[in-house]
């Protein structure tokens, strides 16, 4: 029996010829994210449990790739956590993100981007939009607006049902880039939207009303974004997430990847996309600035994809068009 000690026995060097180029991102975000809080340790409270979280998911994801590739890949739940990991670290980061954002740089800079907006259009967007409000529209646009969420969710879903396993860790990639660059965004350029530097957060549910899931779905987007039921000052609470939108970044992400993989769900996503670039605007969430960067950093996620992945652009089992 051989008792001699050996580094790749040990789990982070083990993991190293097992990590996907998707599984690098998110290491290495997470440990961005650590080094982070530990620079402005002073300003965020309790940043070392959020440091511990991030050493936490870095190794419990080592392991579970580690398990995964060792010979376990029978084992539906390991198989689940190798695939699915990333929904959970988006939603994790993007709450981390929000202890972060206004500790470190306080000064949002909405009215920066108003002005840019009126410049461009010579109205504010989302003032002229309220022209053209109406239940009907408000519901259709509200639905479309949280759809975004479960929408990701089913893109994986299809090529992980047709085991295109390699685009879907290709996706994956993608996702990752293209989230956590608007995230380190969040910070640079901190910003709240329109509903509340151009117009009054309380009287949305008045000025826009919709139907039926119009106020519930509303209400429960801004639980997601920490507004507290019946702040005073609910500007002081929200995430600051507007610039970039990753709404906008996403979707086109989804859009492009669709059609790169020759997915026939592409029918869905190309209207989508640009419906959920509409609604964005129409309920108040975004500037068109913010939809221009995220727009630029999709093009930016894409061709760094393009680096990463340069002979078959990510795609083994599709054919990768240019």
């Amino acid at each position: 029996m051989d008792s001699r000690f050996r580094w790749n026995d040990i789990l982070i060097f083990k993991s190293f010829k097992y990590l996907s180029p998707a599984d690098v991102v998110n290491q290495g975000f997470l440990l961005l994210m650590s080094i982070l809080l530990i620079i402005f340790h002073s300003r965020i409270q309790s940043w070392y449990l959020l440091v511990i979280a991030n050493i936490a998911a870095v190794v419990l994801i080592m392991f579970i790739v580690v398990k995964y590739e060792e010979g376990e890949k029978k084992s539906s739940v390991l198989k689940i956590l190798r695939f699915w990991y990333p929904v959970i670290m988006i939603i994790f980061i993007f709450k981390e993100n929000y202890h972060m954002v206004h500790a470190i740089n306080p000064n949002d800079i909405d009215k920066t981007l108003i002005k840019i907006d009126y410049m461009v259009f010579g109205v504010n967007p989302t003032q002229w939009f309220y022209r053209f409000a109406n239940p009907l529209i408000t519901e259709m646009m509200e639905i479309i607006y949280i759809l975004y969420y479960l929408v990701i969710v089913i893109y994986g879903i299809e090529l992980y049902v047709k085991k295109r396993y390699d685009d879907f860790e290709y996706s994956v990639f993608i996702l990752f880039v293209g989230f956590y660059l608007s995230y380190i965004l969040y910070i640079i350029f901190p910003a709240v939207g329109p509903r509340f530097y151009l117009h009054d957060f309380t009287a949305i549910d008045a000025e826009l009303p919709g139907l039926f899931l119009t106020a519930p779905l509303r209400h429960i987007l801004d639980f997601a974004e920490s507004i507290p039921s019946g702040a005073v000052n609910p500007q002081d609470y929200v995430q600051r997430d507007a610039m970039p939108s990753a709404h906008a970044e996403i979707v086109i992400l989804l859009a492009y990847l669709s059609h790169k993989l020759k997915l026939k769900s592409f029918r869905f996503y190309m209207p989508y996309c640009i419906l959920m670039i509409v609604s964005t605007v129409y309920l108040r969430y975004h500037y068109v600035i913010d939809l221009v960067a995220g727009a630029v950093l999709a093009i930016i996620t894409v061709l760094v994809g393009r680096i990463v992945f340069p002979n078959d652009c990510g795609v083994r089992s599709a054919e990768c068009e240019v």
